[in-house]
């Protein structure tokens, strides 16, 4: 699932086909009429998807960096009130010592501003607004893809009118539409019992004919480029990325978990010797605050859900890794077309899992 909006997001874009629509509609005017299917879809998935994707795209992208912004203030100034009252009620060596006023202006201060936080975050509620807007999103992605298999837009010749003078392609275009309309109007409750809910596969046969063979090879040349291509690349470069995130607050915790832990050794070994150097107050108070810089960090690390994303990424990585082995093995075009449903569940699978996930996670961590 690619969660766009970022630097890295953007470079692996799925969804924008004007390169194709013009490469397609070039073609057909030329007469190669197998691109005819491909540039219908394309086209339909242009008008009546992509719009509205992005809209919720740039919504995502906007409060997921609000929701950001807010639990790291929350939890940084949380922390700061925290270890400020520690300092303050610590006995402390004279060169450590601070005016017991300044320090109890400085934790107020910090306690106000973290309240602040909490006030933005429960009045704007920009976590849930972020899921909402991406599970719009990738749902809308998801839909792009299942109008291109959608058998109705197979037939070269755009297939027969039925009685209302429409066209196969026609009722395609009005249930995009109102799908699309459907989706639109969700509200983050309608988002939260959904994550609930498990991904239903489709086992229905895949009918190619024989006919529309050009046609669909086209089509499935078009997902393998665009789609499974551009989610593998995503993926592994997502998972590197939250790995790498993980790994630095990961060691963080640990360090300041052991210095803590040194600290007090150094203290046990001091007193032994001088019992009343003041030093022995200044490690008492390292070895105290270290912990609550810990707790802090790993509240950090709680909200943004390093490792469990960049696993989510890789198992996601590995499943659509074996299918795109397995469709370059593929003989006939149902197979090629049952392996790119089973990548839409699995990417499907994902999402959900996603949204799982966030939803559990308090957005102050």
């Amino acid at each position: 699932m690619a969660t766009s909006g970022s630097a890295l997001t953007r470079s692996f874009d799925d969804m924008d086909d004007s390169f194709e629509i013009s490469f397609c509609r070039d073609k057909v005017e030329a007469g190669h009429r197998r691109y005819l299917p491909l540039l219908n879809a394309l086209t339909i998935a242009q008008e009546l998807i992509l719009p509205v994707f992005r809209e919720a795209d740039q919504r995502a992208t906007h409060y997921r960096a609000k929701y950001q912004q807010v639990s790291l203030g929350a939890v940084g100034m949380g922390l700061l009130a925290v270890m400020l009252g520690i300092w303050e009620i610590s006995p402390l060596p004279a060169w450590l010592h601070f005016s017991t006023l300044h320090l109890t202006i400085l934790e107020g201060s910090a306690a106000a501003v973290c309240l602040i936080f909490i006030l933005l975050g429960t009045i704007f509620k920009p976590k849930n607004n972020w899921l909402l807007a991406r599970y719009r999103a990738e749902n809308l992605r998801l839909l792009k893809f299942k109008t291109l298999a959608d058998p109705r837009l197979w037939c070269e010749n755009g297939g027969a009118m039925d009685a209302s003078g429409e066209t196969p392609a026609d009722h395609v275009r009005a249930d995009v539409r109102a799908t699309v309309r459907s989706f639109e109007g969700l509200v983050y409750e309608d988002v939260k019992e959904r994550a609930a809910h498990g991904v239903i596969p489709d086992v229905s046969e895949i009918h190619c004919p024989e006919s529309c063979e050009e046609a669909l090879h086209e089509i499935i040349h078009y997902y393998c480029g665009k789609r499974l291509s551009t989610q593998m690349d995503y993926l592994t470069a997502k998972s590197e990325e939250d790995e790498k995130s993980g790994v630095l607050s990961s060691l963080l915790t640990n360090i300041f978990f052991f210095v803590s832990f040194g600290l007090v050794l150094f203290h046990v070994t001091l007193e032994s010797v001088h019992p009343d150097d003041p030093l022995g107050r200044g490690l008492v108070l390292g070895a105290v605050l270290l912990p609550a810089l810990v707790a802090g960090v790993r509240t950090y690390r709680a909200s943004r859900e390093f490792e469990r994303n960049a696993l989510r990424h890789r198992a996601t990585l590995h499943s659509l890794e074996g299918l795109n082995v397995e469709m370059g093995k593929a003989k006939n075009l149902a197979k090629k077309f049952r392996i790119a449903r089973a990548c839409e569940l699995i990417l499907e699978f994902d999402s959900s899992e996603f949204m799982r996930l966030l939803r559990e996670v308090e957005w102050y961590g």
